[in-house]
């Protein structure tokens, strides 16, 4: 049978519950495979067979026909499970028949719609894993090498890559956090259909879902759209999950696999950003940085805060943090810190005697901010491993 057994038994024992009768369900072959019987579980039943073979619409086991049965029968009555026009199984309840033919019909039912469901549902799984494989071959592998077979292989899925598109890299800030057990991956799949619900709305989006990330493939659109959909976006899963979204796209690039490109250097650029939104045309300082080698980042922070002990950074690091994201301003530092403004100043002071530059002078804030950068780069690249 179509359906699992696992469905067929609870399907028996729900409706058992409620006639207080035996209900046997059996397989294409005959075979009982749910009933609320547990020691006929695997036996053969000679009138499922008989509705198999013959294709009978019913088969009611009259008290004589039971009694003379060999092997012996229950009084009851049996009913074919279709699926496609074809017998794929059968129930059976025992009982007179005014007494149970009425279930029997809510049993036969029941379970031919779980089982044309599970087939809708496994066609759709079907078309999504041919559509997400198409997907990774045009956007993150070589398939544009091969632009005719591409667009063909398009075409049969409804998909027109010659369609302009914009690409928009999607996911929790924290991804890394809940990648490796099952709350986090509930909470993963939660914002990504949140996510789906929203850029849905247009029937042309596409969405590849890569490494715990959305790939977006949207319509065209120019940078202000992008940029209102990532904040849209973004307010909606700090609504919804109190959770922060990153969110990176595109330059505009003609070419799918470099747009991608684009939007996931923007991505994750997006990490070290107080809003968690970068644009691939809008990255300055942070884009270059990314092309510094993580070798020479180490060695950066390590010139900057040689004086500190590694345990000592991480409170330096979030005294820098705040200090950024506050725009300079000592009140508002301290309000972010918890702390008084004059402990505030102490901490700062204390900064430039260990590192001999004064975050609070402009040239010297630019060394700080790249150094907390690289600082932010690197931890997310350990999260990572």
């Amino acid at each position: 049978m179509l359906l699992a057994a696992r469905q067929a038994q609870d399907i028996v024992e729900d409706i058992g519950a409620i006639v207080r009768q035996n209900i046997n369900m059996m397989d294409g072959d005959g075979v009982i495979i749910a009933s609320t019987d547990p020691t006929r579980l695997g036996n053969f039943h000679e009138g499922a067979k008989r509705i198999i073979d013959e294709g009978l619409t019913e088969l009611y086991v009259t008290p004589d026909v039971a009694e003379r049965a060999m092997p012996p029968m229950r009084v009851g009555i049996n009913l074919p499970i279709t699926y496609d026009h074809r017998i794929v199984g059968v129930v059976g309840i025992t009982g007179e028949y005014e007494q149970v033919i009425g279930y029997g019909q809510i049993v036969k039912k029941m379970t031919e719609i779980l089982i044309r469901e599970q087939v809708q549902e496994e066609a759709r799984r079907l078309d999504l894993r041919v559509t997400s494989r198409f997907l990774e071959e045009w956007v993150l592998g070589a398939g544009i090498l091969r632009p005719a077979l591409l667009a063909e292989r398009g075409r049969q899925l409804g998909i027109d890559i010659r369609r302009p598109r914009r690409v928009m890299v999607v996911s929790l800030d924290d991804v890394e956090d809940h990648i490796d057990s099952l709350a986090g991956q509930e909470l993963i799949e939660q914002v990504e259909n949140a996510v789906l619900d929203i850029v849905r709305c247009d029937s042309t989006t596409l969405v590849l879902r890569n490494a715990a990330r959305q790939i977006l493939l949207l319509g065209e659109a120019d940078n202000n759209c992008l940029l209102a959909l990532a904040k849209k976006l973004a307010t909606m899963v700090q609504s919804r999950f109190q959770k922060t979204l990153r969110v990176g796209f595109d330059g505009m690039s003609g070419n799918i696999h470099e747009a991608y490109g684009q939007a996931d250097r923007a991505w994750r650029t997006a990490a070290s950003l107080p809003a968690r939104i970068a644009g691939f045309g809008e990255l300055d300082l942070e884009f270059f940085l990314q092309e510094i080698s993580t070798q020479t980042k180490f060695d950066y922070i390590e010139k900057i805060f040689r004086a500190y002990a590694a345990r000592e950074r991480e409170p330096v690091m979030e005294l820098l943090r705040a200090y950024f994201a506050a725009g300079g301003s000592l009140k508002r530092t301290a309000d972010r810190l918890f702390i008084h403004k004059n402990t505030l100043q102490y901490k700062l002071r204390r900064l430039e005697q260990m590192t001999g530059y004064d975050v609070r002078q402009p040239r010297h804030a630019a060394v700080f901010a790249m150094a907390l950068q690289f600082y932010d780069e690197m931890r997310q690249e350990e999260k990572a491993w």
